[in-house]
């Protein structure tokens, strides 16, 4: 049995946050790529205990924005591994999306998703979720059709889904090691929850939930990453997406907004933090307002102070006069 392996971004530099979390997830479990809404402010930990034939894998996450994690064919394409992800959520939410399939888990529920295909998964700000890693051969002498059955909640009311989070909790505890004596009988009892949920033993699955709140969301967590393209596009995200520009549209008429505007929107408030942080005070104004997309510096500064009751300028020595930390008028 291999030993604890913990990591956190707390005490890491900003700036190195992200791409740190990004090795330490791909070493635990596969290449994946990886993007945070507000990477700076990314915080998050995780707990790694290799348990026999499998591992799990504690994370939790607070306090900023979408987490995008996604396996690509490239990715698929060079592994050499052959692995089930077990995403088991013991709090917040994750959407998970493989092989034309999508679905929320909510607390107390469980799905997995199959390494050797793409797969991608969309956080909440605050969460709490448990990542068995299985070998495929283990978990398929368990429930031979589970390649099937990636993408699909199992339901937090069944017997196995109890079960589940019941045994990855008395894994995850206390900081020590778990007694070599105990590993296999984690193991077996971590796979037969599991196993169980799948050939249906114990249980439903949960109601999938309407294809077009998922899609939103995926779309929202794309917006929210690519904010400094400035040419992030309404035809390019319906590509991105394999969608039409009208079905587009259509999906966003639900937020009370166009996507061009709630876009508009996001790269304000973006902007707007980015004036309201000691750490962009020696960006200029037009370095903050091309970095979020825009790409005239006049038609930043109008479309703020239209938003916000205040030009640019006069909002950060604003915020710096009330942070105490200098007029923070550089231009």
């Amino acid at each position: 049995m291999g030993h604890d392996r913990a990591f956190s971004t707390l005490h890491l530099p900003p700036g190195q946050r992200v791409a740190r979390w990004t090795e330490a997830a791909s070493d635990r479990f596969v290449e994946s790529g990886f993007k945070v809404q507000d990477p700076d402010r990314f915080v998050a930990s995780m707990l790694h205990r290799d348990l026999a034939e499998l591992s799990v894998t504690r994370i939790t996450s607070v306090g900023h924005g979408f987490k995008h994690i996604t396996r690509s064919q490239r990715q698929v394409a060079r592994a050499h591994e052959d692995f089930f992800l077990v995403s088991v959520q013991l709090e917040g939410s994750c959407w998970i999306a493989q092989g034309g399939r999508e679905t929320r888990l909510a607390p107390g529920q469980f799905a997995i998703y199959d390494t050797r295909r793409p797969y991608e998964l969309l956080l909440e700000e605050d969460y709490q979720q448990a990542v068995l890693r299985i070998p495929c051969d283990t978990l398929q002498a368990r429930a031979p059709d589970c390649a099937t059955q990636t993408a699909q909640a199992i339901a937090a009311a069944s017997t196995a889904a109890r079960q589940l989070i019941r045994q990855v909790r008395e894994a995850c505890s206390g900081t020590g090691v778990p007694h070599p004596a105990t590993a296999p009988a984690m193991a077996t009892a971590l796979l037969g929850a599991v196993g169980s949920g799948l050939r249906g033993d114990t249980g439903g699955r949960a109601p999938t939930p309407h294809s077009r709140r998922a899609l939103l969301a995926r779309i929202k967590a794309h917006v929210a990453t690519h904010l400094g393209d400035p040419q992030l596009t309404v035809p390019g995200i319906a590509t991105a997406f394999g969608l039409s520009t009208s079905y587009l549209h259509q999906l966003f008429r639900t937020e009370g907004s166009t996507l061009e505007r709630w876009i508009w929107a996001q790269r304000l408030a973006a902007c707007e933090r980015a004036l309201n942080d000691p750490r962009a005070a020696r960006q200029t104004l037009t370095q903050i307002a091309y970095s979020h997309g825009f790409s005239d510096a006049a038609h930043f500064s109008r479309s703020f102070q239209q938003r916000y009751g205040a030009s640019p300028r006069e909002y950060r020595k604003s915020a710096a006069a009330a942070l105490g930390t200098g007029p923070g008028t550089r231009e």
